[in-house]
């Protein structure tokens, strides 16, 4: 569990979902919207209480017995009394819940309300936290403060700095004498002198000593022959200098301006997709161009019946999938999908969602 701007995300590992989905009998997933702020926690407890009061019925009506209903259902009817938790929320929680099973995830993403009960847990509306998708590094640097993230779309998450400077006083730890240079025309615009020491100006020099330590040990930290994509938060004329200086082959050549050191990771976030949202567009476009290619051989499907199939063989290399799963209409199509999805994860197969696809599906086959 993690407190951040987004709230209380919990571990986002279904990997005992994966598991307990394998075990024959009725699965039931509640969805909830949720608030970050706690605010309208009493919005979202009323939520929940009606879907338990819709599952008993419905439950019911399929000859479980009452008991039965009430042992299943104890560990949702108790995480309603918790007042507590349901204060330190973050965008939707979902529930799972079997005979003898019981997971509650906060999530950051926004996720509709939904009650499913059925052979199979309902993990579609979850293919954007579960997909294999590509990845970002964000550095923010300002002289205070250096901090550095790992993100998807979705999720931001801090990484410790291990070598990398935690300020520029931990790099810089004398400052050499400064030089007024008074003379005529040395004031700028603004009426400030400029500072000269021996070797030219002295906080140029300085600033230029902590970014190339910043930007060597990032270089170390990250590794060399990495594909991830690394765009940097600071001041703007921070960016060449920081390129020159580390060793890191994937700097993104356009900078999250301003003095980041006060920014709080949910915006670092969101700036820095929308910065690289056209570079990953045209990648998209090309990872999905050579899929097509693929199944129009024969290697695949667009045909979410044939990819549910193929993935309950185990023979889904990759899965695609709309980055908003809404587009996928028809409860037999998201059914398709979901078992897609499921059959994908529980036999090794990756999961991508994408902005644009022209389909509601598409899979790439191992044979």
């Amino acid at each position: 569990m993690a407190r951040n701007s987004q709230g209380i995300v919990d571990p986002l590992d279904f990997t005992s979902v994966l598991e307990q989905n394998k075990t024959p009998g009725t699965k039931i997933t509640f969805i909830v919207p949720t608030d970050v702020t706690g605010q309208n926690d009493e919005v979202s407890v009323l939520t929940l209480k009606n879907q338990v009061k819709e599952a008993k019925r419905r439950l019911a009506e399929q000859g479980m017995r009452e008991a039965e209903i009430a042992t299943s259902l104890k560990p949702v009817t108790d995480l309603l009394e918790d007042s507590s938790y349901w204060r330190l929320q973050s965008r939707s929680l979902i529930v799972f819940v079997a005979a003898g099973f019981f997971q509650a995830v906060r999530l950051p993403i926004e996720l509709a309300e939904s009650l499913s009960i059925d052979e199979d847990f309902n993990i579609l509306p979850l293919a954007p936290v579960l997909a294999s998708d590509r990845k970002l590094y964000i550095l923010a640097l300002a002289k205070n403060s250096v901090r550095l993230f790992d993100s998807t779309r979705n999720v931001i998450e801090e990484l410790p700095l291990e070598d990398i400077p935690g300020s520029f006083d931990e790099v810089v730890e004398e400052r050499p004498e400064r030089v007024i240079d008074v003379r005529a025309g040395s004031a700028g615009t603004q009426g400030t002198p400029s500072y000269h020491g021996p070797d030219g100006d002295v906080d140029r020099q300085m600033t230029e000593e902590f970014i190339y330590a910043v930007g060597q040990a990032v270089g170390g930290r990250l590794g060399k022959a990495r594909s991830q994509l690394l765009v940097l938060a600071a001041v703007e004329e921070y960016l060449p200098i920081f390129k020159e200086f580390c060793p890191y082959p994937a700097i993104f050549d356009r900078v999250i301006a301003g003095n980041p050191e006060h920014a709080i990771a949910e915006d670092l976030r969101s700036n820095a997709w929308q910065l690289v949202n056209s570079y990953e567009e045209e990648k998209e476009a090309g990872e999905l161009d050579k899929a097509g290619s693929l199944a129009h051989g024969g290697k695949g499907s667009f045909d979410l019946t044939e990819i549910a199939e193929a993935a309950s063989q185990g023979r889904v290399d990759t899965l695609f999938l709309p980055r908003d799963t809404a587009g996928i209409a028809g409860e037999d199509a998201r059914t398709l999908a979901n078992s897609g999805l499921l059959g994908t994860l529980g036999t090794g197969g990756r999961v991508r969602t994408l902005g644009k696809i022209d389909s509601e599906a598409l899979a790439t086959f191992r044979y």
